[in-house]
């Protein structure tokens, strides 16, 4: 983390350039809507963001409880996918 010094966005996009599947979309009726299959999911309680809850995220796993929740969730901008992932 130290290389990107300040540059986070650096470290983020790096990211999201091997986590574009797992892209999510704030959903206006109820938590986010996955990019490949159109599933609900939500952001996991124990997550820092939970009460951010920003419109795009790349999350790194899903856990099943009472809902799909999102683990190890980073707020992204959209256009980055299409950046990183033009084919995608």
């Amino acid at each position: 983390v130290e290389s990107c010094g300040k540059h986070w966005n650096r470290l983020r996009k790096a990211i999201t350039s091997g986590y574009f599947m797992n892209a999510a979309k704030k959903d206006p009726q109820e938590g986010y809507k996955t990019i490949v299959e159109g599933q609900p999911v939500y952001v996991h309680p124990g997550s820092a963001i939970f009460n951010r809850q920003p419109d795009w995220l790349i999350y790194h796993q899903l856990v099943l409880t009472s809902k799909e929740y999102m683990r190890s969730c980073m707020q992204i901008e959209p256009k980055w996918l299409v950046e990183l992932a033009p084919n995608f």
